[in-house]
């Protein structure tokens, strides 16, 4: 007795999908024009695929909802398979078009003459994938300077005239500006959050920083009180921003999520660094180390954990070299400058300003080292965190190189200068540029299964009453 078949059936858009985006996306899918797709959503029954197994028809269903298109499999007995494109790397269908039903179940015939046998596209080939094959999915950035800069100065504008209430709708507008601009298998994120959400914290944030101002005109010790208060309220700062900016963010209508508590913001971000501090520093990489794993661990893509597993030596090889190099730059600069000093004393011609031209080396020598050591350890954090990141099965990686990203922050440094400011949007426009350019996610398996699973997962569980202070405090 033959296995059951199943064919694939067309339902619409899922909701919270955008229409037109969807059908954009599902057209693009099936090689097919604007028309051809309107048409099929528009029929009373439209089969995509038939006379395939269960297996197949669910992995059909989830590649559609990944991109927002509501299928359902439906049992069948029929004689040979009918196709409207293999999605999957199953044996195609006999037929090179699809068959019409009757008008009342599907579309009308002549309809379907004109819908042609799309080629496999390299998206469908990589829709089902063996699950130990691994595909490499890079992270890109879309965002333009101009654009972004007509964005910037009027949100500049806006704040200076409403006196920094418009603040919280410019962190919005920037937001989903960078957020709907970055872009990872064929998708992008968006950035959900009220600005007056954020007004709130921001006003919270503002009192904060008068009364600290204010009480050091005061009362020295009112100053340390409102100080050691202010210290004490820190991570449930730093815990309620994460969870605000988490649960407003999302990647194909799947929101992030932070579980972290305040209990261990309290361990990782003060009390390491008081550890950290005691012991002269020693015991920094673990700072470093407990504050990435605690930020990395408490995320989550739904219900899915993100995981952070690094051996602490990472951190202290990092640790290491800052110190080596920094010693051996400071006895250079020690001789060079100690040189200078005494040919400017021996000379016995007084004061001679062409020594002074001798330190303008040292000087950019300086500052060299200064963006050196800077683009090191940012280089080196990212990778380490990155690279040492996974999302189930799913391992993240990236490549960023040192000379290159010193490279980026010393022309994004004199480009703000020269300008006054105004290169500013163009300089965050490079960097979000070069961060998608040397990122990408390794995938293991089917994401687009995995997205899907997300999808249901979410959508089944209750986010619940937000708290009180659902706010972002953060700048």
């Amino acid at each position: 007795m033959s296995s059951p078949q199943f064919e694939v059936v067309l339902k619409g858009v899922l909701a919270g999908f955008e229409e037109e985006k969807a059908k954009a996306d599902f057209a693009a899918l099936f090689s097919l024009d604007a028309d051809k797709a309107n048409r099929l959503f528009a029929a009373k029954r439209a089969v995509l695929k038939s006379g395939i197994t269960q297996e197949i028809a669910d992995k059909y269903i989830a590649r559609l909802a990944s991109i927002g298109v509501a299928a359902s499999a439906e049992a069948i007995a029929i004689e040979e398979p009918l196709s409207l494109v293999p999605i999957d790397n199953a044996p195609a269908a006999d037929s090179s078009e699809p068959e019409a039903s009757a008008p009342a179940q599907s579309l009308h015939a002549e309809s379907y003459q004109s819908v042609p046998e799309p080629e496999v596209t390299e998206a469908a080939r990589a829709s089902v994938v063996d699950p130990q094959q691994k595909q490499r999915h890079q992270f890109i950035f879309r965002g333009e300077g101009f654009e972004y800069f007509k964005i910037w100065i009027v949100n500049i504008l806006l704040s200076i005239v409403t006196l920094g209430i418009y603040s919280a709708w410019a962190k919005v507008r920037n937001k989903q500006y960078f957020y709907g601009n970055t872009r990872i298998a064929d998708a992008t994120f968006e950035y959900t959050a009220e600005p007056l959400k954020i007004l709130k914290g921001r006003v919270i944030a503002f009192v904060l920083y008068i009364a600290l101002a204010g009480s050091g005109h005061i009362s020295p010790m009112l100053s340390l009180v409102v100080s050691l208060v202010f210290l004490a309220f820190l991570p449930w700062i730093i815990v309620n921003s994460l969870k605000f900016n988490a649960r407003h963010t999302s990647y194909r209508n799947i929101p992030f999520r932070f579980h972290g508590t305040v209990g261990g913001a309290v361990a990782v971000f003060l009390g390491w660094p008081i550890l950290g501090i005691l012991s002269f520093g020693l015991l920094f990489p673990f700072v470093w180390k407990k504050q990435t794993e605690y930020i990395t661990n408490n995320h989550s893509y739904s219900a899915e954990p993100f995981r952070f597993d690094v051996h602490v030596k990472e951190y202290y090889k990092m640790l290491l070299i800052l110190i080596g190099a920094s010693v051996v730059f400071f006895i250079v600069l020690a001789m060079v400058v100690g040189g200078s000093i005494f040919a400017m004393a021996g000379g016995g011609g007084g004061f001679n300003p062409a020594m002074l031209f001798s330190m303008v080396p040292m000087m950019l020598g300086y500052i060299a080292f200064y963006f050196a050591l800077g683009a090191y350890v940012v280089v080196t954090m990212a990778n380490i965190h990155w690279n040492n990141t996974k999302l189930h099965n799913h391992q993240f990686q990236s490549d960023w190189s040192v000379l290159s990203y010193m490279g980026l922050i010393v022309t994004n440094t004199l480009g703000i200068l020269f300008t006054l400011g105004l290169f500013i949007p163009f300089a965050k426009i490079r960097s979000a540029a070069y961060k998608a350019q040397h990122t990408a996610l390794i995938v293991a398996g089917d994401l687009d299964g995995f997205i899907a699973d997300k999808l249901e997962e979410s959508n089944s569980l209750a986010e619940g009453v937000h708290d009180l202070f659902d706010i972002d405090i953060s700048i």
